[in-house]
């Protein structure tokens, strides 16, 4: 039987809402974890379908298949991802930048904005989220996720930035954060059909009660609801021409630092005639 990966932030709450909630049946297991833990079990096999990072399946061309009509994508502004610095962006060459471990999407998106679009050279330190505390160490630190939002700014670091909305002012595309990706075997294909139906109605019942949801689940995320709210209406949770044209663009950008080999093609699940 295959595997669901969960993402535990409540960014990837809305498409799974149906199925975590009880409301839409779903025979399948779901493993719960952070982006890094779940890119790390997708590729190693231990769950066969998640919300990844979209650099993971950049990482492993070739290895995965995207379900269609699926991602967590920021239109401009995202919240929840974060760099807090003591200086401006342009002044960060030789300072010290401390990266989460959390995410390999978020931090190739930082090098994209520091190294390409502002031409700075920080020098990078990588810390564990929520356990390490880089804020002594550090001129700047990336935050991501829920703690991101909940995190009380220090007077310290008086310079915040939003990678998602520089993101959009640069390119004028919106960010794609997260793909459901495939450990694809033919061994899986009927379950899978079974599975990406479930998780478009999941969606569906999801999309159509976020302020109920937010509501319910506030408390669940530490996030007050009307906040939460704000925050799921500012992604777009589906796949198409626009999301994977920023998609494609940042690919190009990771390519170019040399975090990824190459531009890949993206290659979809359909269902096997």
């Amino acid at each position: 039987m295959i595997k669901l990966g969960h993402i535990v932030y409540s960014n990837c709450f809305p498409v799974h809402a149906g199925i975590l909630k009880g409301k839409i049946a779903c025979p399948f297991p779901i493993v719960k974890g952070i982006p890094s833990e779940l890119n790390r079990a997708l590729v190693e096999g231990k769950i066969d379908v998640s919300p990844s990072s979209s650099i993971e399946y950049a990482t492993n061309p070739g290895k995965y298949r995207i379900l269609p009509g699926l991602s967590i994508t920021s239109r401009n502004e995202v919240m929840s991802i974060l760099l807090e610095s003591r200086v401006p962006l342009d002044e960060l060459t030789n300072k010290t930048v401390a990266l989460t471990t959390a995410s390999a999407t978020s931090v190739v998106l930082l090098r994209v904005i520091l190294e390409l679009f502002i031409g700075v050279n920080p020098d990078f330190m990588l810390y564990e989220q929520g356990v390490e505390d880089p804020y002594e160490q550090a001129a700047a630190v990336l935050t991501i996720g829920d703690l991101a939002i909940q995190r009380t700014l220090s007077p310290r670091f008086p310079h915040t930035y939003d990678l998602g909305e520089i993101w959009h002012r640069q390119t004028g595309l919106p960010f794609v954060f997260a793909l459901w990706q495939v450990n694809y075997k033919k061994n899986i294909e009927q379950d899978l059909g079974k599975l990406y139906d479930i998780l478009m109605e999941s969606k569906r019942y999801g999309m159509a009660r976020l302020s109920e949801l937010a509501g319910q689940h506030a408390v669940d995320y530490g996030i007050p609801a009307e906040t939460l709210l704000r925050y799921w209406n500012l992604f777009s949770y589906d796949l198409g021409p626009e999301e994977q044209k920023g998609l494609l663009t940042y690919y190009g950008y990771a390519a170019e630092l040399g975090a990824i080999d190459a531009v890949p093609e993206l290659r979809f699940w359909g269902r096997q005639v």
